[in-house]
Order: C-alpha cells, then structure tokens, then sequence
C-alpha cells in the first residue's frame, strides 16, 4: 500500500513530524509505504514567520507552487493521499480537487482550528488570502477525517460523518525522563517555556505572574522559540536557541513547565501538545485551563490547571517550594501520556484508518 502524504510545512514544524513523520517507522512495518512532500522548504520555514521580506516571500512562494504542482502527475503511484492541513497554504484548492477528480482516497488531517481567522503577526499584512472556508470544503470530499481533539471533531462533523479523534502523541521512548532530575540546579529551579512565534504572546500575558512569584522565589525562566529577545521585569530568564535535534533534551532541562493559552475558540483547537511533551519527561506542568488541558491534566493529581493570575501564581509557587508535589505529578503525568498519548496507543489506530480508507475505495 503506497501513500503519498502531503504537508504545508517541513518536518521543522511540529505538526508534519508528530502527525506524520513519526508514524513512518510504524507504517511500514505494516505494509504502508509513506511518501511525505512538504509544501515549504526548511529555509522557506523560517523566513515565513519573520517580519517583512514580502517580495523574497512573494517569489520563492511562487517557486514552490510550481513545485508542488508536479505532485499531481505522481499521484498513479499512490493508493491513497494523506493531506494534512493542507495541500498549498493559500489560494485555491487544486491539488485538492485534482485528488478528489482522480477518484483517489484522501485521509484529511488537521490539529489546530484552522477554519477561524488566525495568522501569524508577521504575515497579517496578507491575511486577506487566508480563506477560512477551504478547511470544510477538503472535509466534504474526504473520505476519513482525522483530528487531534473532540472541539475538532464537532467541526468535522458537520461536514462529514467519518471523523475520528487521534490525539497528538509521542514516541515514550525518546521523550523520556532523564536520570536524576531532582539535582537542581544552583540559581534555583527551571520554569521552561517552549513555543514559537505564534505563541509567545500567551507566555507575554504572563509576565506579572512571574515578576511576583520571582519576588518570592529564586527560579529561572527558560525560554525557547520566542522568536525574538525576551526580557520580563524582574525575572531571570535563559533563552535557549530551539533546535530539532535538541528537542527532547530541552524538556529534560526544566524541572517546572509552563503552558499559558487565552481562553478562546482558537485555543479549544490546539491539542495540548506542549502539556504531552513536558509529562513525558517527567516535568510536571502548569497549564492553561483550556480545551483538551482538560482532558489531558486532572487538577492536582497529575498536574495543575489555572484559570486567573492568582491561580497560576500559586501553583507555580507550590511547585517551586514543594519537592513531594513535583514527584507526584511526574510519575502520574508520565503514566497519563504512557497510557493514552504515545505512539504504541495511537499508531495502529492511524494504521486502521488509512487502510480501511484504501479498502473502501477498493
């Protein structure tokens, strides 16, 4: 069984490789022969979320339409397409369409809710392209929809009946504590932060919090994919350049992690990764009570959920001064993510789906 799989963004971007590449080892042991095509080149990657170069952007983004074009004459070589998010960022869906005309499967892919009005700050001057309707339409003529949690499925639902819920996991056997995490280091313990550009604004709103825990308490704040220099009042703060090759060990160097959203509908779509990657290491986490954190975190027992500055202040603060609590909620939120968000749970399911896809058209 060959499948083509197609990305917007490169391996670099945590959804091609925790909702694709990682499942390719497992896949084929089973038979299925995965192809990835990512739409953005790495270095394509990191210049689209900065600031201007908007002619540099114009024309390589044109280079890579022309790129991803050619796919269409591949697509006899495939028993099913894997699309993920989808096939070109912007503009009309004819790669979508060109698939659904052939008459071939196509498995539909999506982790965040990306059928509201949400671009990046540094692509806002072109956020009249996003067409925030596309996501319904490739949903319709799908032959499976898969998401990464419950508030996306009731949204798949609408449009198809074939939806099913796989939750963003890890492989437990990379992400995985590291020996003797409570050897804390001498400035104090490490509160992490790791996002993106995207994202750091939620960790921003949450600079009062921490000037005030810092005036009680010594911790340091590290800090990873901020995108640019971060300095909050009063706070000491690391900032760790994120590097893919890096990544587990950078979650193995907090001893707390922090995971603020705001409470909207764009954040009942995001999957609660970061929450999964730091209770697979072991870290014990603090996290926005928002969405599918609901899910993944029970307050007090394998984690903690904050709702107001005060909240968060606290159980920041009963995490900082109380060893016990720390060890606690890393031996349950490690249990919780061996249990129902890693990669032996949630890839013969994905294996499932793609095979009965392809032998329903069949």
């Amino acid at each position: 069984m060959k499948v083509l799989a197609l990305s917007p963004i490169p391996e670099e971007g945590a959804g091609c490789r925790f909702r694709i590449s990682q499942y390719l080892p497992y896949l084929a042991s089973q038979g299925i022969d995965v192809t990835v095509r990512s739409f953005y080149t790495r270095d394509f990657f990191r210049l689209v979320y900065r600031r201007g170069h908007f002619l540099r952007k114009s024309l390589v983004f044109l280079g890579l339409l022309a790129r991803r074009l050619t796919v269409l004459r591949e697509l006899d070589q495939y028993d099913l397409v894997w699309l993920y998010r989808e096939a070109v960022p912007i503009g009309p869906l004819v790669i979508e369409r060109a698939i659904a005309r052939r008459g071939l499967p196509i498995v539909y892919d999506f982790d965040d809710a990306i059928f509201l009005p949400n671009v990046s700050e540094a692509n806002k001057a072109i956020s009249f392209l996003k067409d925030t309707g596309r996501p319904a339409r490739i949903i319709a003529f799908a032959r499976h929809v898969v998401v990464g949690n419950e508030f996306l499925g009731a949204y798949a639902r609408k449009y198809n009946p074939t939806v099913t819920v796989v939750p963003t996991a890890v492989d437990t056997t990379r992400f995985a504590p590291r020996a003797g995490r409570e050897r804390l280091p001498e400035t104090g313990p490490v509160v992490g932060w790791i996002g993106s550009p995207t994202t750091y604004h939620y960790l921003e709103d949450m600079a009062g919090v921490l000037k005030e825990v810092a005036g009680r308490h010594r911790f340091t704040l590290k800090v990873s994919g901020a995108g640019k220099p971060v300095h909050f009042d009063g706070v000491s703060v690391e900032e760790v350049t994120w590097a893919l090759e890096r990544e587990v060990e950078l979650f193995n160097t907090c001893d707390i992690g922090v995971y603020p959203l705001e409470d909207d509908d764009w954040a009942r779509g995001k999957c609660g990764f970061k929450a999964i990657q730091f209770m697979a290491c072991g870290v014990p986490v603090v996290a926005a009570a928002v969405g599918v954190n609901r899910e993944i975190i029970r307050d007090g027992e394998n984690g903690f959920l904050a709702s107001t500055p005060r909240e968060w202040a606290e159980k920041i603060e009963r995490l900082l001064t109380d060893a016990s609590l720390r060890e606690k909620f890393r031996a349950a939120g490690r249990r919780t993510i061996e249990e129902r968000y890693s990669l032996r749970v949630t890839a013969p399911r994905l294996a499932k789906i793609l095979q009965e896809a392809v032998a329903v058209h069949t």
